[in-house]
């Protein structure tokens, strides 16, 4: 009989198991990386292309060129490309980075044949046809306008140019202008760039046999046409001012980024400031929430972050307070950002980070599909799962002085950039 008045053992997490992917390649060069498991009759497959903005000549096109993926191919319209995965109860996902276009399916197995032939014409023969597109464009510049009346989108993007330059592909400088430029054919030739079957990774996650490898190999296994292009390079130009700030009068809140560019996660540093940041403001009873929230009452929700990118990174607080305490919130986000150099972190306060960090790494790798999440990871990255293991073992013997030592050396209050948007 289950002891009701008695609370259940509490283990210690040493160590998380790992499903290692087993790898293949198509005829075509085209590697994937398939990871087996689970009892459903289910599976998901990301098609990863290295075409983000990383790679556009023109703002919007990358973003663009694979969110109008589904507007129509070769043998399919955009109906019945829709129509095809409604009534199957499949589902399709178009997402484009900084980096990367994503193609992503999930589907029942006994309708992988018909999915991916859609989607094998979805990928190599789009048409974007210039009714649907112009459609499509006209809806996007509506939602940009609203979308830059949010002082947070102000804010973020401000704070992107400030971090990278305006010339950089990290930095976000879109226009309404940039609407009035965009042509179908524009997007036919990034694709036709960009899109290559042979550069691709295809990550495969779920309950699938030898079958789905056939099918994989029949759609998506030919050799296309390859056209030579030259990696671009880029060099963050951060501003040289530190304080910024964008005026929106009719603002009754004002949106806080405070940051700079950090380390990326191949660095010896890297876990370490990631459990610096979460005793700062990376989960909900962290320095920053327990202050500015609930002691202060200046915001809803405040947090820390650090964001990756293929060749760059940066640290970041953000935030959105009433304009009357703004200024007052910034003076208390330099504060804790002080405080973690001049006062090392308690060790109650690290052994409850030390358990939120274990625990959404065992939540990271729960089930088939989110060791697909984890492992894309890696591979975006160009990463090994000993950067998992190492994390879990810097979680664990992480001492207060060693971040100390880090937030000296890398979150110092001075060094960062602040950007507010609001009313003056």
């Amino acid at each position: 009989m289950l002891d009701r008045k008695k609370s259940p053992e509490v283990n210690e997490i040493s160590k998380i198991s790992y499903l290692l992917p087993e790898k293949w390649n198509l005829s075509n060069g085209a590697k994937v990386w398939g990871l087996k498991a689970g009892s459903q009759e289910l599976v998901k497959i990301d098609f990863i292309f290295n075409a983000g903005s990383w790679y556009q000549s023109e703002n919007l096109v990358a973003g663009l060129a694979n969110a109008f993926l589904s507007q129509g191919s070769k043998n399919y319209t955009a109906q019945q490309i829709a129509e095809t995965f409604d009534f199957k109860g499949a589902y399709l996902q178009l997402n484009a980075d900084q980096q990367f276009g994503f193609v992503s399916v999930l589907t029942l197995n006994k309708y992988l044949d018909e999915i991916l032939k859609v989607t094998a014409d979805v990928i190599k023969n789009p048409v974007f046809p210039e009714k649907e597109v112009n459609v499509q464009i006209a809806n996007r510049k509506q939602q940009f306008v609203i979308e830059n009346s949010k002082v947070k989108v102000l804010s973020h993007k401000k704070f992107s140019q400030v971090l990278f330059g305006s010339k950089h592909p990290y930095a976000n400088t879109n226009t309404i202008e940039d609407f009035d430029r965009l042509l179908p054919e524009k997007l036919a030739v990034f694709h036709s760039e960009n899109y290559c079957l042979n550069k691709c990774i295809i990550l495969v996650a779920g309950n699938y046999d030898d079958g789905l490898k056939n099918l994989l190999e029949h759609y998506f296994g030919d050799l296309q046409p390859e056209i030579k292009r030259t990696e671009p390079k880029f060099v963050a130009e951060s501003s040289d001012v530190y304080k910024h700030f964008v005026e929106k009068n009719d603002a009754v809140q004002s949106a806080i980024r405070i940051g700079k560019t950090i380390i990326n996660r191949d660095h010896p540093d890297f876990h370490g400031l990631t459990v610096l940041t979460t005793v700062l403001g990376g989960y909900f009873g962290s320095r920053l929430m327990t202050n500015i929230r609930e002691e202060k009452g200046y915001t809803y929700g405040i947090g820390s972050s650090i964001v990756t990118f293929q060749h760059d990174a940066y640290f970041s607080v953000m935030t959105e307070v009433g304009t009357d305490v703004c200024s007052k919130a910034v003076d208390e986000i330099y504060h804790e950002l002080k405080r973690l150099e001049n006062e090392p972190v308690g060790k109650e306060e690290l052994g409850l980070v030390r358990n939120y960090l274990l625990g959404e790494m065992l939540r990271n790798f729960d089930g088939v599909f989110a060791m697909s999440n984890s492992l894309k990871i890696l591979l975006e990255a160009e990463l090994d799962y000993s950067h998992y293991d190492r994390f879990i073992e810097v979680i664990s013997t992480i001492t207060p002085g060693e971040l100390q030592h880090l937030a000296g050396k890398y979150l110092r209050a001075e060094e960062m950039y602040e950007v507010v948007a609001g009313k003056k």
